[in-house]
């Protein structure tokens, strides 16, 4: 790590290290825009973390600005005691702090700001459908200084930079780019003018702040864009060393807007390091003035290398970070294999972007950290702890730092329950580093854990725990039809099982669409099936985004608003839609994605005879954050 740990300098700011805590906006801000105690207390852990650089959240320089309902504001001077107590929290640890600055134009709702929607076009986002006002030629001068008015309170409030959002679609970015930028004045039209208000912002930041205060721009690197209609790499290196002409220190590279959101945030189906190629660009056009990379780096090595092949000069990290908040401190001290690994699966920003506080779904304590303390059991019991999916997992783990006595036990011959399929495709990959996190734990904590152990009502008696909690997760339903017990399930398919030529997926739940896509990929001829008006209506918007492209891509046939009746073993089923007419699709192999039911068959057998609690899908098929948070909140509170 001989790179990553290096010191950097921005002008007159001096970072420890190269690892950079990115702004992600938490809701953890009042409703009025303020700087709170929870707020405070994660940055604060994160800053302990080791992190050399922390840029804070968007915050708002106009009421207009506000994108999300808790958003930070730096438009009133009423902001700076609290920024203030932010800014000196962060550097007690000896993390520089920066604020990033950022109006969300089209990419808000009057019902979030109380203001009109203003935009450099009259061009909705696809996100609210609400049509934005065109900027005034007035208004675009009081943004103009409301952006420098903003800059000049975070100096006075203690920080030691600002970074200007000019990317995800906000309204900087959408003045760069010919996608929403539709004007036909001074700030419209050619390359020249549409830079025009983004450097007018920057003349104005810099003359308020003064020359010694460092400036950085995160800038879009590609909007991907269908037929190249926004922002393309070669438009973002054509705009970087304008940028630094007037005066920005510092280009942080990220990609996607509102409307591409799956690149923006990118779900575990991507590649990592996703946007380091869009980085490298920037650096190869701007030479020597320092690029901060970003985009699905989850592991210091990773970062390591970019750094050592030149393609940034900074790592951006950050759900990493929100994963472990000590992942600098731990790879720093040759201790990366005890990194609490982020799994993209994006319950973060699925949470923000239904107006709630983000969580995460490997870190209980993302937004509790001044109730991170894990405290000692009033008694010490002994704990039976039947089944390892991820929630068993959990359990353990904190019941045993609590000081319970634990065992876990498992019949399968490895730990981690359903994630084992969930991950059985390699875009699913990342959801073994829980696992292998997990296991990692439990081995340290002095948890017996015993493989191939079938539990019974005898071998409970035998231990004789004055806790049982039954982890062991759900089954596959079969729906009542003709045939059904014909039909392979997709847990069948994910173990490896032999499926013929053509497939009929029952089910267009997550579950089903990617055992489509899966099999799909191995060049099956794949149909789904789902009695719902659509598929995958309830996934996270930015992976739903890439499961539909690639449903498309493998030319998987969609066929909704029909309920299956009748399996044909080999041959395929019959349905019926909402006009009452049959449906009949061939396949050679039919396979049940039709939902989980827990598996509670011991739960009932021995429920009377001792203290026994469900845990996770025993208790109620759902996700793994919810398995997560429901052992660590048991293992916590409840025993």
């Amino acid at each position: 790590m001989r790179l990553l740990f290096e010191p950097l300098a921005l002008r007159e700011m001096r970072l420890s290290n190269r690892v950079v805590m990115p702004p992600m906006v938490t809701n953890y801000a009042s409703e009025e825009g303020a700087v709170t105690k929870r707020l405070v207390d994660y940055y604060e852990a994160r800053a302990r973390g080791g992190a050399g650089l922390i840029i804070v959240e968007m915050t708002s320089p106009h009421p207009a600005g506000k994108g999300f309902p808790c958003m930070l504001g730096v438009y009133n001077d009423k902001f700076i005691p609290g920024l203030k107590e932010l800014s000196r929290s962060i550097q007690s640890f000896g993390a520089c702090a920066a604020l990033q600055i950022g109006h969300a134009g089209r990419q808000t709702s009057s019902s979030i700001t109380g203001h009109r929607v203003l935009a450099p076009s009259p061009i909705p986002s696809k996100g609210t459908m609400e049509i934005p006002e065109e900027l005034s030629l007035e208004e675009i001068q009081e943004i103009t200084e409301s952006f420098g008015q903003a800059a000049l309170r975070a100096r006075r409030a203690g920080f030691d930079a600002i970074e200007l959002h000019g990317t995800h679609g906000y309204l900087l970015n959408g003045f760069l780019s010919p996608y929403t930028n539709k004007r036909r004045d001074l700030y419209g039209g050619s390359f020249e003018n549409r830079l025009r208000f983004p450097l007018e912002v920057i003349r104005e930041v810099r003359g308020k702040v003064g020359e010694d205060f460092p400036i950085i721009f995160r800038l879009c690197g590609n909007e991907y864009i269908e037929g190249d209609e926004g922002i393309t790499p070669d438009l973002a290196k054509q705009i970087a060393p304008r940028l630094i002409e007037a005066g920005i220190d510092g280009v942080h590279v990220t990609g996607g807007i509102g409307e591409t959101r799956d690149h923006l945030v990118q779900p575990l189906y991507y590649r990592e390091q996703y946007h380091v190629y869009l980085a490298e660009a920037i650096k190869q056009a701007i030479g020597d003035a320092p690029v901060i990379t970003a985009g699905s780096i989850r592991d210091p090595d990773s970062a390591e290398k970019i750094l050592q092949e030149g393609k940034a000069d900074l790592i951006a990290m950050g759900r990493a970070l929100l994963a472990d908040p000590l992942f600098p401190k731990k790879a720093k001290t040759g201790r990366s294999g005890q990194i609490r690994r982020c799994i993209r699966c994006n319950e973060c920003v699925s949470h923000l972007r239904s107006g709630y506080r983000i969580l995460c779904t490997v870190n209980y304590d993302l937004g509790r950290e001044a109730d991170s303390q894990v405290y000692p059991a009033e008694k010490q019991k002994k704990i039976l702890v039947v089944g390892s999916g991820p929630g068993g997992m959990e359990a353990a783990r904190v019941l045993s730092l609590r000081g319970h006595d634990v065992t876990l036990c498992e019949k399968d011959g490895f730990l981690g329950g359903l994630i084992h399929l969930a991950a059985a495709p390699p875009w699913k990959k990342d959801l073994l580093d829980l696992v292998h996190w997990l296991e990692d734990q439990l081995e340290k904590s002095g948890v017996k854990t015993h493989l191939n152990t079938e539990v019974d009502r005898d071998f409970i008696e035998r231990i004789a725990p004055d806790v049982l909690v039954m982890a062991t997760g759900a089954v596959p339903h079969r729906p009542r039809i003709p045939g059904a017990e014909s039909a392979m399930t997709a847990m069948d398919v994910l173990r490896g099982g032999a499926v013929g030529e053509t497939v009929l997926v029952c089910g267009g739940g997550l579950i089903g669409c990617e055992t489509a896509w899966y099999l799909a990929e191995q060049e099956r001829k794949v149909t789904i099936v789902e009695m719902l008006p659509d598929i995958v209506p309830d996934v996270e918007i930015a992976a739903r985004s890439v499961i539909l492209k690639q449903l498309r891509r493998y030319d998987v046939r969609v066929i909704t608003k029909v309920k299956m009746e009748k399996v044909l073993p080999g041959q395929g089923a019959f349905g019926i839609d909402r006009n009452w007419n049959q449906v009949e699709i061939k396949a050679d192999t039919v396979v049940l994605a039709t939902g989980l039911v827990p598996n509670r068959a011991l739960y009932d057998q021995v429920k009377e005879s001792r203290e026994t609690v469900l845990l996770g899908d025993a208790k109620k098929p759902r996700r793994i954050i919810d398995a997560m948070h429901e052992a660590n909140h048991l293992a916590r509170f409840q025993i």
